[in-house]
């Protein structure tokens, strides 16, 4: 009887594991039109518009008389009354933002999305894990979430997660995935069938730091090798991309339309979120007409409206849905910088993608996905909202060693060993070799590097 009830308890678990990774329809096209920026969102609405008989939009059909309002037409505020309206009445004001800057659109997503729907199809865990790291990744491949963190959200282990990134890190283009420009250089030397001794591998590993300045002779000494054998091992290195998704860029001539915009409105600074170009949607008249009078269509017709209905509805549900999310994220980020958007101050304060999810109750992937590929429109400018986010959530000494190198005196920077007794004196007890490696891993260059760029 116990084997029996051990058994049972095991099935269940693993069936409600399953079930917990199962994205509905309508979660995963809330996902999707949440991620998309306002040019995708477009091509959406379009190709829904195509395919959607239900879904119509509002003029393309003979008037119904002045005054008066046709039963199958809505505006998407009344349809979900309780989601903060986007003011389609200030229309005329928007249009100036619709077309504000040249973008750069990476293809990387598609390419990448083809490839793990065909490498992890008979794995619907692994493809999820996948999937969830395909949409945690920025704009130069990397991945900012931690795998401990990944596993939680999909309810698996840590080392599966590690095995799908692994897998993910040797697919075109090699190193994506990785969480730092080191590990990144290490996996493409592997790929390339460097063993862990070889000078390269040991570089980057033992003195990557010292690569970092191009110290040579300091290399040499640590590593005992010759001048030529680090040498060439450095042209290796230098033909290698530390950013692995930044050839996969493709520059558009479409103009960026910003999702997010802040501008002065009496005096003051508010948020808008951008759905000028989003036209007015109603219910064809011909889909209200089959559901309001079901037995007078076949009922292939009626099963076909139902579902073409819902589909407009889930569709439309979406579109507000994100609104709603990118309006509390913009009144959060202009809260957090009101005077930078108002040049009071020249420094923009950034918060971690976790701070936010917190503030707005919300999971991180939920924010990096309403943050990804999306600009915001300023009085002071037009920025990517990835701009005011920080990497680095996991550790708080991230932050600490972020503003120390913002402060300092940039004829004078500080020295690793400096920031360490800055460190040590708050409490914060870190060695020289510690912060060197929080610092790289923060994309920080060293203290000579700093100096040099001013």
């Amino acid at each position: 009887m116990r084997s029996s009830s051990f058994s049972s308890q095991r099935l269940d678990t693993r069936l409600r594991q399953d079930l917990s990774l199962r994205l509905t329809p309508e979660m995963r096209l809330r996902l999707d039109i949440l991620q998309a920026n306002m040019l995708l969102l477009e091509e959406m609405l379009e190709l829904e518009l195509q395919q959607n008989p239900a879904l119509d939009v509002i003029g393309e059909e003979p008037e119904a008389e002045a005054g008066e309002k046709t039963s199958d037409e809505f505006s998407v505020d009344e349809f979900y009354p309780n989601v903060p309206q986007a003011d389609y009445s200030r229309k005329d004001e928007q249009e100036d933002y619709n077309c504000s800057v040249t973008s750069d659109r990476s293809i990387l997503e598609e390419r990448m999305l083809r490839k793990i729907t065909a490498e992890f199809n008979s794995s619907p865990l692994d493809y999820s894990i996948a999937r969830y790291i395909l949409d945690c990744l920025d704009e130069d491949g990397f991945l900012y979430e931690d795998s401990s963190r990944i596993a939680a959200a999909l309810g698996t282990t840590e080392e599966r997660v590690e095995r799908v990134r692994n897998h993910i890190q040797y697919t075109e283009p090699v190193g994506i995935a990785s969480h730092d420009v080191r590990e990144a250089l290490i996996i493409q030397l592997r790929f390339q069938g460097f063993n862990e001794e070889s000078v390269e591998m040991r570089i980057l590993t033992d003195a990557f730091d010292l690569f970092l300045q191009r110290r040579i002779t300091t290399i040499c000494n640590r590593l005992r090798l010759s001048t030529k054998k680090v040498s060439e091992a450095f042209e290796v290195i230098a033909k290698l991309d530390p950013k692995p998704a930044r050839n996969f860029r493709e520059i558009s001539s479409r103009c960026v339309q910003p999702d997010i915009i802040i501008h002065y409105r009496n005096g003051k600074l508010e948020v808008l979120v951008n759905e000028g170009p989003l036209p007015p949607l109603k219910l064809s008249g011909k889909v209200r007409e089959i559901l309001s009078n079901p037995m007078a269509f076949r009922p292939s017709d009626v099963e076909f409206a139902k579902r073409k209905f819902e589909a407009a509805r889930m569709f439309i549900k979406s579109i507000l849905q994100r609104r709603d999310t990118l309006n509390r994220l913009g009144r959060e980020l202009l809260l957090r910088n009101y005077d930078f958007f108002s040049a009071r101050s020249r420094r923009i304060t950034p918060l971690t993608m976790k701070e936010m999810a917190s503030k707005l109750e919300l999971h991180p992937s939920t924010i990096s996905r309403a943050v990804r590929d999306k600009y915001l429109d300023s009085p002071v400018g037009i920025f990517h909202l990835r701009t005011f986010f920080t990497k680095g959530d996991q550790n708080p000494i991230y932050g600490k060693l972020k503003g120390l190198i913002e402060a300092e005196d940039k004829e004078n920077p500080l020295t690793d060993s400096e920031i360490a007794d800055i460190l040590a004196e708050s409490g914060k007890k870190i060695s020289r070799r510690t912060v060197a490696k929080y610092r790289m891993k923060l994309n920080i260059p060293d203290c000579f590097q700093r100096k040099a760029l001013g």
